[in-house]
């Protein structure tokens, strides 16, 4: 029997109040889960609704509670967070699945609808605290949401395994504000900085959430497409033999 969770609260965006609670409720999850944070969860679902296949919370929610799900030689857990794990609350679990799933649906909204979303994004200060402004701001601030992106990839490798001549560009695009190990993707995101330069956090913002909104339109039209249905057989007309082999005519007997 499928698991039941806990509808979206309203078909508003969560305030940021929510959006508050919901990140210390994730900070709250006890270890050895290593769970998501609000910005990280933001990419993350923005990674999955990008996919071209329609996931199911049982499938999303247990690596937002914890950043090693999945992996076998971890040491977290095995079984997915739930209302009566150990060290958790059955009323923490539901309010936390409930904030969970009214943000996953705004941002499927968004995407859909709108074709743009507000990503939680943290202004990045350098060790006195002092705001990073300019191109300066845009690595630090974006890289935890690209993680969270990155780790839906990770989890869901239908995306990334679309064959479409756009997508690995747009890929680069969005993995430029990771650290890059990859000499071709150091290669493709010096050039990017060369070409198209992000002279503020909001250029970097703008330039992501076009390049994510791309990646979720394709992931999309693979999901929404319909093969062509070809007959192996000719067709058969009216005034043909009928191929049951009764003799008569097609019109005359099954095509009747």
């Amino acid at each position: 029997m499928a698991k039941s969770h806990p509808p979206a609260l309203s078909g508003a965006p969560l305030s940021d109040a929510e959006i508050g609670e919901m990140d210390d409720l994730l900070a709250a999850i006890p270890a050895p889960r290593e769970s998501l944070d609000a910005v990280m969860l933001d990419g993350y679902l923005c990674g999955v609704l990008a996919q071209p296949q329609v996931l199911a919370p049982e499938q999303w929610l247990p690596p937002v509670f914890d950043w090693h799900w999945g992996d076998p030689d971890g040491e977290a857990p095995k079984e997915p967070l739930g209302p009566d794990s150990e060290g958790w609350h059955a009323a923490k679990h539901e309010r936390l699945v409930a904030l969970l799933m009214s943000h996953h649906a705004t941002l499927e909204r968004q995407l859909r609808e709108d074709a743009w979303f507000d990503p939680l994004v943290m202004e990045p200060q350098d060790e006195a605290g002092n705001p990073i402004t300019g191109a300066a701001a845009v690595q630090p601030a974006l890289a935890p949401w690209v993680a969270g992106f990155e780790h839906a990839l990770t989890q869901f490798p239908g995306l990334e395994a679309m064959s479409h001549e756009d997508l690995p560009d747009l890929l680069a695009c969005v993995r430029r504000h990771l650290p890059l190990e990859d000499e071709d993707e150091q290669a493709f995101a010096k050039a990017l900085d060369a070409e198209h330069p992000l002279k503020s956090l909001d250029a970097g913002i703008e330039d992501l959430v076009a390049n994510v909104v791309a990646l979720a339109d394709l992931g999309r039209a693979q999901l929404f497409s319909v093969d062509t249905v070809r007959r192996v057989e000719p067709k058969v007309g009216r005034n043909d033999p009928c191929p049951c082999g009764s003799g008569k005519k097609f019109k005359q007997c099954h095509g009747r």
